[in-house]
């Protein structure tokens, strides 16, 4: 029997198959904090241009990335209300895509023009597009971070310089935390021991239980992935000061060989030691990578140490790791075999035009972090 063709799970272009997967999703494309009105950015997502801008009232857009007149950016226009004025010749476009204004051209023309506009709302501080056909699925909402612990809100992104897959399979893997994040795992007990692995599919996902005995009882600690590309964990203090926090992320591709990390989350702000610097944590992974430190040599009140960590675990990998049909898998991959499996069966179906998993998460807030349990 023929053996079926290497389904594709990494490059995300417009075309391919895990692209047009992930833009059946929400994905969170900006901060909203860094979109002021009046203000457009050009930005990527899954290697392709959009232009995303805010209006005068208040409300973000996105639409196409260029003026469908002679392909310049729109990014570079200006704002008028809750309009976009192309810059090069002065066309005029609504938030829902239709032509108002075309300054040389006859009014008539301007009703046969229209460009792609995007479903767009705003939530934890995060600006989120629907880049796919259709109409979107419903939004996924978090009741885990809505909720006031006492700490407040925060968000943050920064940008990861590997492939989103590869960032995936890491938030996936808890028995990494032991060894990449060792000076973390020193600092709390409840990672002493190391945890027997399991993962089960979900109607939104992949649910993730890392059980750690202990005697006659056992501590399980349960951690969430949402389809695509969606993580929600309780994450461990990375500095003598942090604390345990409630941690949702979304890895959401740039292009093939970079990801944009999208995090929300309820803690204090992690701050320096008074009279401390630090260099920045991109400048200090390619130092490591290229044999000019050590990655124990990092001062462990770095506020990234858990992100230079992570990044120089899979940076070593490469930017695009595809390699793996190579790789000898154990017991402690649970997740990651079984996000594989996730994404190679959904794949194949959006490949074959036949239905495919329509994936939603509880309203409820879901279990997170440790809970004791009587040990089998």
């Amino acid at each position: 029997m023929a053996r079926a063709k290497r389904i594709d799970m990494v490059h995300v272009g417009p075309e391919t198959l895990t692209g047009r997967f992930i833009r059946r999703f929400w994905q969170p494309v900006y901060l909203a904090r860094d979109l002021q009105p009046g203000w457009a950015k050009r930005i990527q997502i899954l290697s392709e241009h959009f232009t995303l801008y805010r209006g005068e009232g208040g409300e973000a857009h996105v639409v196409q990335d260029r003026c469908p007149h002679r392909n310049t950016q729109l990014s570079i226009g200006w704002i008028e209300g809750d309009d976009l004025r192309c810059f090069y010749h002065g066309w005029k476009f609504a938030p829902g895509g239709a032509c108002l204004e075309q300054p040389c051209e006859r009014e008539s023309f301007a009703r046969k023009v229209t460009i792609r506009s995007y479903p767009t709302r705003e939530y934890l501080g995060l600006i989120f597009a629907y880049l796919g056909e259709g109409e979107p699925p419903p939004f996924a909402r978090f009741p885990e971070i809505e909720e006031d612990n006492g700490f407040p809100l925060w968000n943050s992104k920064w940008d990861l310089p590997h492939n989103f897959f590869q960032r995936m399979e890491n938030d996936l893997d808890e028995a990494h935390v032991h060894f990449v994040h060792k000076v973390s795992a020193d600092l709390t007990d409840e990672l002493a021991v190391m945890p027997e692995f399991d993962a089960k599919e979900t109607d939104y996902g992949i649910l993730r239980i890392g059980t750690r005995r202990r005697g006659n009882t056992s501590d399980v600690r349960y951690s969430h992935m949402m389809m695509p590309n969606t993580t929600l964990i309780v994450v461990p203090p990375s500095t003598r000061d942090d604390i345990w926090a409630v941690h949702l992320a979304w890895r959401v591709p740039v292009n093939d060989e970079k990801t944009q990390s999208f995090v929300v989350g309820r803690r204090n702000a992690r701050q320096p030691p008074a009279g401390k610097t630090f260099a920045p944590a991109d400048e200090i992974v390619k130092a490591i990578l290229d044999g000019r430190t050590r990655l124990r040599d990092v001062d462990p009140d770095h506020p990234m140490l858990f992100n230079i960590q992570d990044n120089v675990a899979i940076g070593a990998q490469g930017a695009v790791y595809d390699e793996r049909e190579t790789e000898r898998l154990g017991q402690s991959d649970a997740s990651v075999i079984l996000l594989r499996k996730l994404y190679e069966r959904e794949l194949r179906a959006l490949e074959a035009g036949k239905p495919m998993k329509t994936w939603r998460r509880p309203p409820d807030k879901l279990p997170l972090g440790f809970h004791a349990a009587e040990a089998a």
